[in-house]
């Protein structure tokens, strides 16, 4: 069994913030030009902002819960709802789980070796992984199109509100979510309108993310809100990944591409 293919609909539903902001860009030449430029700059600095805090923490445990549109090939709009749960130590350790249906997909990384364990289908594929998450998000992506779900977290930086085209940043109001008080923001760019929610204070990581891609059939929707839990140290056999019996151990084919074509 190709464990590529059968990760195609789960890579589509659990798509990052970062992935599709830089995709849309880079098809930015057949998109229609922004109509407003007007740029807040208390919405471009908390980009800023979040990212830097997010990277000064050492331990990551959140659990996001998502809702993603599909557009089938007769136009019509399909709607998936799934849950992900990140753990993470930096530079070196991370687990994500995805849950699908009463299933769940997880992706293992202790720094050395990466696994990737599918509960529904019972079998793994696993391998040699380079030395940290950030570089391991790229391996995935370039190597077996993989794109790990809130990879963002990692990813943005300083650059990458002006790498991805941002064309207008507004500043909306103060809203309460899920029971914390956090900014909202909305951007656009050429072919995505997006919002974001930060939460108020000395600690501005996101609440909430909403994007839809005006540059596609249906405009389809990904919204997701993230509920952090303590940052606190987890235990190395977190990430460590156990064969549990009677699960078959499968290859994970990689990308092959045309002559001269490069992976995005």
């Amino acid at each position: 069994m190709n464990v590529g293919r059968s990760l195609q609909c789960q890579r589509r539903l659990a798509a990052s913030l970062l992935a599709l902001l830089l995709a849309s860009a880079s098809a930015a030449g057949s998109a229609e030009p922004a109509v407003s430029t007007e740029k807040d700059p208390r919405a471009m600095k908390v980009l800023q902002d979040m990212g830097r805090f997010l990277r000064t923490l050492k331990h990551l445990h959140l659990v996001a819960s998502s809702d993603t549109d599909q557009v089938l090939d007769n136009g019509q709009v399909i709607q998936f709802s799934y849950h992900t749960e990140l753990i993470a130590t930096q530079p070196d350790k991370l687990r994500v789980t995805v849950v699908d249906g009463p299933w769940r997909k997880t992706l293992f990384y202790n720094g050395k070796r990466f696994a990737l364990y599918d509960q529904g289908q019972r079998y793994y594929a696993s391998g040699d992984a380079p030395a940290t998450i950030d570089a391991l998000v790229d391996d995935m992506n370039k190597r077996y199109g993989v794109v790990l779900p809130l990879a963002d977290l990692f990813r943005w930086d300083a650059g990458t509100a002006d790498e991805v085209g941002i064309s207008n940043a507004l500043y909306i109001n103060d809203q309460e979510v899920d029971g914390q008080l956090c900014a909202h923001y909305a951007y656009r760019q050429p072919g995505v309108d997006w919002q974001l929610w930060v939460h108020l204070g000395p600690r501005p990581m996101p609440c909430q993310l909403v994007i839809v891609r005006q540059d596609a059939e249906g405009k389809p929707r990904h919204s997701v809100r993230y509920r952090w839990i303590e940052d606190k140290p987890a235990p190395a056999s977190t990430f460590d990944f156990v064969p549990p019996e009677g699960v078959r151990a499968v290859p994970l084919r990689e990308i092959v591409l045309p002559a001269g074509e490069v992976q995005p």
